[in-house]
């Protein structure tokens, strides 16, 4: 039965491992706690389930993006989804909640903050629910690296539908956010976890010491084929790094959340299309990507968290063919210090949010504003920076949501037919419009649907601002609801504005303690010369281990090491076969060895000339004769 349904919409013919046991544990109506590692395919073990199930499934996701993305693929498919999120006008929420109460989806996906509003918890007691999920569960947990307080009050929901099974999901949650998830889900005693290993045995973890990283980027690019993502920690970074990229003839492109949708869309479908091969992003890029063919990740710069670092690490080699993960260290001083702000600081950041967007005292819960982040740092004097990192805590602390909201212009109709026809028979030009609206989407009376305004104006032979114009009026007429598209970041608050910001700083110490646990383990990976990297970062995740990979950086120098001599004459006569009768220069030489093999190509290249067996001259390096 779901071995059909799998093959029917996802064109699989078998699970991955774990994935039907989870799916039985979901159908058999447990809570279901289940720990996969990223690319390990949580998402079809709820989305199956919810398919086979009579009634809605509710899905809880930290992102829009994220929800956005799972609802296009769904469709994509053939399965009725929707996202709920604060980027919807009050009429399409209304409308999509009717449409909830009548069947007509199967999987809802929504914030977590959304489960604690009133008009969502009036619809809820009134709609089938065949389960609930709670996607990236780890943001349930203080200890989790990505906390949200909002988490917190969706267990709530078993009070309304105390029928309803919770089903959790994640890629990273040690024993510690294990504990907090079934206890704040309040999974019942019969609940069943299913943890897979964090170990993804086609992954090498390297780590480079270089200060010049852009050029031992190229040189990594000129090394290792195929597609790629460079992850940076600026949008600026992401720009520079891209176009540098570019004159070296490697295709590249950046990725932001400061680009328009339309223009993520369009470099993402590139980089999923290999028309581009590399992405240099920041930590915007990758949720909900599921590429494959992806042959190296590299970190430009220090990461945050271990959780981090697997995630975004983990979006290689999902075939299951042999890939790299590498972090670039320029091995500064600098980079062992963990900055953050005062309490008082991040108080008077959050006073100006306040005023930015003139939010008056015990006022603002729940209401969502654009915010353009250079200019609000402009307009009160404050550092980028710190801004960023301020607003990062808020959200932590369970004052505010910063989010990237990219919504396509969206239309429907506000009368029934009859109606309609009518006011069709009385404006005859916008009844061309009219017919030309429903020739081109169905469900125009029941969803707000996306609709493409330069296709209607080609089709209807006029221009774009000509059609505006008329739905302008349509609207005007009560005829339709239309709204234009928006994109760009916004700031929702979840808390009204206090007469008196006062952040609880025992908390806010607690967080930066942690912030500085995580900090720690990263940098004591990177300076790590001695254990094998899998062990190190495994361990951190609660799995133990003494198998070494025999493929990080660290284990294969050991390997190396145990047979010094038969590792430098392999050396030598691969030098001999790549220079014997040809020129090269110093680089293209290098370049014909695997990356971890550098240092010893160099003193090898070194001694060669010294006992006269390589010459150097204004060609390049070449064997010589007498010594072959």
């Amino acid at each position: 039965m779901i071995e059909e349904v799998l093959k029917k919409y996802w064109k699989y013919n078998t699970f991955r491992p774990l994935q039907r046991e989870i799916i039985v544990s979901i159908l058999n109506h447990r809570d279901t706690l289940a720990l996969l590692p990223t690319g390990g395919g949580k998402s079809v073990c709820f989305q199956l389930p919810a398919l086979v199930k009579e009634g809605v499934c509710f899905v809880f996701s930290p992102l829009i993006a994220l929800m956005k993305d799972q609802v296009d693929k769904l469709t994509q498919i053939g399965v009725s989804s929707i996202a709920i999120h604060s980027g919807l006008s009050q009429n399409e929420l209304e409308t999509e909640y009717q449409n909830i109460l009548n069947n007509k989806y199967k999987l809802v996906y929504l914030s977590p903050e959304r489960s604690s509003t009133k008009q969502f918890r009036s619809y809820l007691s009134q709609i089938n629910v065949s389960f609930f999920v709670v996607d990236e569960a780890h943001c349930i947990s203080q200890w989790g690296h990505q906390f949200r307080p909002e988490y917190l009050k969706i267990g709530e929901l078993r009070e309304i539908v105390p029928e309803a099974n919770f089903i959790a999901v994640t890629a990273t949650a040690n024993q510690t956010v294990e504990k907090d998830i079934k206890q704040y889900l309040k999974f019942k005693k019969n609940c069943t976890v299913f943890r897979s290993s964090f170990k993804r045995p086609n992954l090498s973890y390297l780590v480079i010491n270089d200060f010049n990283k852009i050029n031992r980027l190229r040189l990594i690019f000129n090394k290792i084929k195929g597609s790629a993502i460079v992850y940076v920690n600026t949008r600026k970074n992401a720009e520079d790094t891209a176009k540098i990229l570019i004159q070296h003839g490697i295709s590249s492109n950046f990725y932001h959340a400061g680009l328009s949708m339309e223009k993520r869309e369009e470099i993402q479908d590139g980089w999923i299309k290999n028309r581009t091969r590399v992405i240099v992003s920041t930590n915007a890029f990758g949720m909900g990507i599921d590429k494959p063919d992806v042959r190296l990740v590299v970190h430009v710069d220090d990461t945050k968290s271990p959780e981090e670092y697997y995630q975004e690490a983990g979006r290689a080699g999902r075939d299951g063919l042999s890939s790299q993960c590498i972090i670039l260290s320029s091995d500064r001083s600098d980079l062992k210090t963990i900055e953050y702000l005062s309490i008082q600081e991040i108080e008077r950041i959050l006073n100006a949010l306040y005023n930015h967007h003139q939010i008056a005292y015990t006022a603002g819960k729940g209401m969502t504003y654009s915010f353009d982040l250079q200019l609000f740092s402009k307009n009160f004097n404050f550092n980028v920076k710190d801004v960023v990192y301020a607003i990062q805590m808020l959200e932590t602390l369970g004052y505010l949501k910063n989010e990237n909201i990219s919504q396509q212009n969206r239309l429907k109709f506000t009368v029934q037919q009859q109606a309609l026809y009518v006011y069709q028979v009385k404006n005859k030009y916008l009844d061309e419009i009219i017919k030309l609206l429903l020739r081109s989407y169905s469900g125009l009376f029941e969803y707000y649907t996306h609709i493409q305004l330069d296709v209607l104006a080609k089709r209807q032979k006029c221009s774009v601002n000509d059609l505006l114009s008329s739905l302008q009026k349509l609207k005007n007429d009560g005829i339709i609801d239309f709204i234009p598209k928006k994109s760009g970041d916004t700031i929702t608050y979840l808390k009204s504005r206090p007469t008196s910001v006062k952040l609880d700083a025992t908390y806010y110490n607690e967080l930066i303690h942690q912030t500085k646990i995580r900090k720690q383990f990263m940098i004591e990976y990177v300076s790590n010369n001695k254990e094998c990297r899998e062990i190190f970062l495994l361990r951190y995740f609660g799995e133990s281990t003494d198998s070494p990979c025999n493929q990080c950086d660290i284990c294969r120098i050991k390997a190396k090491n145990k047979n010094q001599y038969y590792a430098s004459n392999a050396l030598i006569k691969k030098i001999l076969i790549v220079t014997q009768g040809k020129h090269l220069d110093l680089q293209s030489l290098v370049a014909k060895f695997d990356i971890i093999e550098e240092n010893d190509v160099m003193s090898t290249i070194k001694w060669l000339l010294e006992n006269h067996y390589l010459i150097k001259n204004k060609e390049g390096y070449t064997w010589k004769k007498n010594q072959e």
